[in-house]
């Protein structure tokens, strides 16, 4: 008996050093990731996504929704990377046949978002959809709405999965909503390609700004309590994102050069030079994204002298965004009408 029990011992001790070394191993990869990249590095990361093939495929339309104000909701599916992919775009009821501005509309959430209840979101106070650009606007822009990929499209009583990692949340999204969009533009006439706004809120925002930096028709992104530095997101929650952003490297799936490119790919503090006209939205006292987040971006365009403005507004309401101030859909709807001339 005192022999089985030191054999277990010595087992439990094998495999408890084991799990150490396998950590230290680990942490030393992620340690290595983070590393912040040189410019040749990031001019790399962008040679290498503009040769992602976004080109509409397979484009189907599932069905069509008449909103409150009439305008109406079409649902549609695409390929994209080899998997089925869903979306909606908004037309606004007109008489006329004159071509309009798009607003892409970015959800937020995480890998761990599966379901996007689109029902819901228009009328959340967070989201003010169908009236989201006020009835001054809402005939005046076409709306395309992405789902991203693993996520489960929810309109009524329908429900639209999309194929692909959920995991996969922000590059992947990134793709989704570029290729949504070109979607939309060559299945709607009405589309004017060349005066296009993107706004999103938390994942969103990451995904309108890595969106806006690679795709030069993008006019102009609003971004609300959103993560643009993953370094200090990962360092902040590091067992949250630990798998989110590592987890096809610890598996042996990706290279370290790969995951390093992938990692610097998702950060838009990295690609300030490739944006837009940005305006920025953040609660003082955001209590999952912290403002540093939204100081540290604005330092950063303010120190590139040949990187364009940012127009940014903070709040007092201490929650993960500021629905109830009055002043913001104002500002926000300011902020895109230019693109109607």
């Amino acid at each position: 008996m005192n022999k089985l029990i030191l054999i277990l011992f010595t087992f439990s001790v094998f495999v408890s050093n084991g799990q150490i070394e396998k950590s230290k191993r680990e942490e030393s990869l992620i340690r290595e990731i983070l590393i912040d990249p040189s410019s040749e590095e990031i001019k790399e990361v962008l040679f290498d996504l503009k040769k992602q093939d976004l080109s509409p495929k397979n484009i189907v339309v599932q069905d069509s929704v008449l909103l409150s104000n009439t305008n109406v909701l079409y649902i549609l599916s695409h390929k994209v990377e080899g998997n089925k992919h869903y979306g909606v775009v908004i037309i606004p009821n007109r008489d006329d046949l004159k071509k309009l501005p798009v607003i892409v509309f970015a959800t937020g959430g995480d890998g761990m978002h599966n379901k996007f209840d689109v029902t819901q979101d228009f009328n959340h106070n967070a989201a003010q959809f169908p009236s989201f650009l006020g009835e001054e606007l809402d005939k005046e822009f076409i709306v395309v709405i992405p789902s991203f990929r693993g996520q489960q499209m929810i309109i009524g009583d329908k429900k639209y999965q999309s194929e692909g990692n959920v995991a996969d949340a922000f590059n992947g999204a990134t793709t989704d909503a570029l290729s949504f969009l070109n979607v939309g533009i060559k299945t709607f006439s009405q589309i004017d390609a060349s005066r296009i706004a993107i706004y999103g809120g938390s994942r969103g925002g990451t995904v309108a700004l890595l969106a806006s930096s690679r795709d030069k028709r993008i006019k102009r992104a609003i971004v609300v309590a959103t993560p643009t530095d993953m370094k200090k997101l990962y360092l902040l929650y590091p067992e949250q994102f630990k798998l989110l952003f590592f987890n096809d490297l610890l598996m042996g799936k990706i290279t370290e050069k790969e995951a390093r490119k992938k990692f610097i790919s998702i950060s838009p503090i990295y690609f300030i030079k490739q944006l837009p006209m940005v305006q920025l939205h953040h609660d003082k006292n955001d209590p999952f994204v912290p403002v540093e987040f939204a100081r540290i971006f604005i330092e950063g365009i303010k120190a590139d002298k040949k990187s364009i403005d940012i127009d940014s507004y903070f709040y007092d309401e201490g929650i993960h965004g500021f629905w109830n101030d009055e002043n913001y859909w104002k500002r926000v709807q300011d902020f895109i009408r230019p693109l109607l001339d």
